[in-house]
């Protein structure tokens, strides 16, 4: 073997100036004039550190190089370090091949020697709890052992996966050459001697990205023991890309924003939930909501619970669908008109799939709407218009709220304890035929607005045109206005809106996640349209599936030229949404939890603390982030809105009865199965009587939708189907409660029919037993009748059967 030749002079490193995982870094070599610059590229095998394989085009495992450089492979490598052992460690780091410096092997011993001393302090640790803890798997906690070999098998499958090379992903850490155990350090050295390793942050702890922590692993160490990082796959975020990179990075999470091979925690989406591939984790999409949110079909939905509620629900304008309803619209206004002459309504028309007041025009007379152009191929709502709205500065604006539905069922609803408020540019003014095309003045939409000359950029939250809701609150709070009042009315509100949107949504959910099938859980923020009338009460103008999140705004420097300039306003209310939803969403915070607690630390109780003050998100690796701006309002007022739950109820037996999974529509057979399981046929409502019902209300409804991918009965026909048998039944009741106690009638039979059934497979599960015959017909073993007999005298008295007329 040819004799290695030290290299002279120190070795200095240029880092580029982004730090990437594609990137190359050159290692300048000063010295003999002809020692050229040597570009490493980091693999998966080399890591760009030379050790292993060699520098490519130089050399093999220990051939020779033009001026006496050389670079060693695998067995070269091993012989210099075995000899340089040998002598002592001074000696080693001086004869360390081409491609890596001393500095910087120091810095990797050390982290070696770190990391070490710690897993085996945490290692004593948990020996010391082990013997001390009596059967922690009996308590309900998980065992010490279960929580080691769990982390074993996650370390053996990773280093078991193939070691081909691979696209780098953001956030991959290179992983340090393993040393010989001669080579590493035996003793600390002293602190005023240490030097600024590249590895290590403050007080010698490794970072969390970098050389001194493992390639894929996922991990980082903390006060809380060894955590992996909650993954987040933004390949799919097409908005609020920086509002999201910057919410990471402070959760200081893992980000893919190219997606990942392997199962992320969370998976983003822009638009809608569009991906079928995904069969775990969390999506911010639900199925079916940007078409629960659209004009029309929200007028149905709150439309309905108007029909239930109508003192509840009159936070909403009165809305007609158009084309379907244009005469019934005509009729009804003409109708007002002659029995008052005085009224002079404003009306405004709104196109069903439009967005950022693309389309939207006011009018005064049914006859100004425009029958031309794209209205009859394209739906719009027409509401009454809100003419006296709560004014500041002379101006017009509106509020948007981010609402985040974190669960369906059970129904979890947050609300974000500040918003954005969107200011017109021109001083209102009630309408009239001279003002009615003025968009500036009546219309608060950011995209329309920012295109006058009055707009006002504004990095203050309190001025200009987009400013926070909290500076309108404490605006108002100054002049004496019971805010804690305008609150509660918005709360109020919003939780009023997805009980009604929340049923069709189950209906959707059921068609893309099937019961039984794997898939995501959902979640979703979303944007509330909020004005405030003069007397301050709030009324819903619309919802948005989709909020804007950007966070900054275009700037035209000269004609057709634009750049992104930032809003602080935006990023100080968007980027704490969705961090905050971010945290609430966190799937691995219960684990952290319980492996604080298990290690018996006093950070442990910090945090606890810390949660408590945060909403119970908080955690150690938290500490350093504000309070969660979210506030939960259901189930925290469930008490006070859950008897608005009765369409609700009925989607739940729509379900129950769709027959097919992965159907929206109720067949004929499914809704006689209903008819008939819950006993609503007699001598007055034959079953013959139930097919026309149901030809008769699907044919309408199916005549006025836009879906017609499958034939049969909607939820929303179901609805009025529903209606009207509950009518037929209890005639002498207001109509909320005679649909409760058709409700509460169905249930009830289909409870006993459960237990049937239940009772039966228990029975057919025994054979060979003695044989009880109850009355119902049921066959069962003497073993069990008399804990089903009590069964059923249980459930007819939890479940009263209401008098029928």
């Amino acid at each position: 073997m040819a004799a290695a030749a030290s290299v002279t002079g120190p070795v200095t490193e240029r880092p580029p100036p982004m730090r990437s995982s594609g990137s190359v870094r050159r290692l300048s070599l000063p010295g003999p004039p002809e020692a050229p610059t040597v570009a490493v590229t980091g693999s998966r095998g080399d890591h760009g550190n030379g050790l292993g394989r060699g520098v490519r085009g130089g050399g093999g495992s220990g051939g020779g190089g033009d001026g006496g450089q050389w670079v060693s492979g695998r067995a070269g490598g091993a012989a210099v370090v075995v000899a340089a052992a040998a002598e002592a460690l001074a000696p080693a780091m001086s004869a360390i091949r081409r491609g890596s410096c001393e500095r910087e092997l120091a810095a990797r011993w050390e982290v070696e020697a770190v990391a070490a001393a710690r897993r085996e302090s945490e290692a004593r640790a948990l020996a010391a709890l082990a013997q001390v803890s009596v059967d922690a798997g009996a308590a309900g906690e998980p065992e010490l052992k279960a929580e080691a070999a769990e982390k074993e098998e996650e370390e053996a499958a990773r280093a078991g996966a193939p070691a081909r090379p691979r696209a780098a992903e953001e956030g991959d850490a290179r992983v340090p050459p393993r040393l010989p155990p001669a080579l590493l350090p035996t003793k600390a050295q002293p602190a005023a001697a240490r030097t600024p390793t590249r590895g290590l942050g403050q007080q010698g702890k490794p970072r969390g990205k970098g050389r001194g922590c493992k390639r894929g692993s996922g991990r980082r160490v903390d006060d809380g023991g060894w955590q992996r990082s909650v993954t987040v796959d933004s390949s799919k975020a097409k908005t609020s890309l920086e509002a999201l990179k910057i919410s990471i990075r402070q959760l200081r999470w893992k980000e893919f924003p190219f997606g990942r091979r392997l199962p992320c925690d969370i998976y983003w989406h822009g638009v809608s939930f569009h991906d079928n591939d995904i069969f775990s984790g969390q999506v911010n999409k639900f199925p079916g909501m940007t078409e629960m949110v659209r004009k029309i079909t929200l007028s149905r939905a709150v439309r309905i619970m108007q029909t239930l509620f109508p003192e509840e629900y009159n936070f909403y304008p009165r809305s007609w669908i158009l084309p379907d309803e244009l005469q019934l619209f005509t009729t009804q206004v003409q109708v007002v008109k002659e029995s008052d002459p005085s009224w002079k309504p404003i009306f405004i028309v709104k196109p069903d799939g439009g967005c950022q007041g693309d389309g939207i025009y006011l009018i005064k007379d049914p006859s100004d709407i425009r029958l031309t152009g794209s209205l009859q191929s394209r739906s719009a709502v027409v509401q009454e218009y809100i003419c006296k709205p709560l004014l500041i500065d002379k101006l017009k604006f509106d509020i948007r709220l981010y609402v985040l539905l974190k669960s369906l069922e059970p129904l979890e609803i947050y609300i974000a304890k500040d918003g954005l408020s969107r200011f017109c540019t021109e001083p209102y003014q009630e309408p009239n035929p001279q003002n009615l095309h003025h968009v500036f003045m009546h219309l608060t939409n950011y995209s329309l607005n920012i295109h006058s000359n009055n707009f006002i950029h504004s990095d203050c939250a309190s001025t200009g045109s987009k400013r926070t809701f909290s500076s309108i609150l404490y605006r108002l709070s100054s002049k004496g206005v019971d805010i804690k009042k305008v609150w509660s009315d918005i709360i109020s509100l919003v939780i009023k809106t997805v009980i009604a949107l929340t049923p069709e949504l189950k209906v959707f959910y059921q068609l893309d996640i099937p019961t039984g099938r794997p898939g995501p859980t959902c979640f979703q923020i979303l944007g509330f349209d909020i004005l405030l009338m003069k007397n301050l009460k709030p009324m819903l103008l619309e919802v948005n599936a989709n909020p804007s999140m950007r966070i900054e705004h275009e700037h035209e420097l000269s004609p057709g030229v634009f750049e992104n300039v930032p809003s602080l306003v935006d990023e100080e209310v968007k980027v704490a949404v969705i961090r905050d939803t971010l945290r609430l969403m966190d799937p691995l915070k219960k684990r952290r939890e319980a492996q604080s607690q298990q290690l018996g630390k006093t950070v442990a109780r910090k945090d606890d603390a810390d949660s408590k003050n945060t909403g119970g998100a908080g955690s150690s690796s938290e500490a350093h982030l504000p309070s969660i701006c979210l506030k939960q309002v259901f189930p925290k007022y469930a008490k006070q809105f859950n008897y608005l739950r009765l369409v609700d109820r009925m989607a739940n037996l729509f379900i129950r009865f769709l027959g097919i999974k992965g159907s929206m529509k109720l067949g004929p057979t499914g809704f006689r199965t209903f008819i008939r399981n819950c006993k609503l046929s007699s001598s007055s409502l034959s079953m013959a009587a139930v097919d026309i019902l149901y030809i008769d209300i699907t044919r309408r409804w199916n005549s006025v939708t836009l879906d017609q991918r499958d034939s049969g009965m909607s939820l929303q026909a179901f609805i009025e189907a529903f209606f009207f048998l509950a009518q037929r039944k209890f005639k002498t009741m207001p109509l909320h409660e005679q649909v409760a106690s058709l409700i509460d009638l169905c249930e009830y039979h289909l409870s006993l029919l459960d237990e049937k059934h239940l009772v039966c497979s228990r029975a057919t599960g025994r054979r060979g037993s003695v044989a009880y015959h109850n009355p119902a017909g049921e066959t069962l073993p003497a073993s069990q009748s008399a804990s089903a007999s009590t069964l059923l005298g249980a459930n007819r008295l939890s479940y009263p059967k209401p008098a029928l007329s």
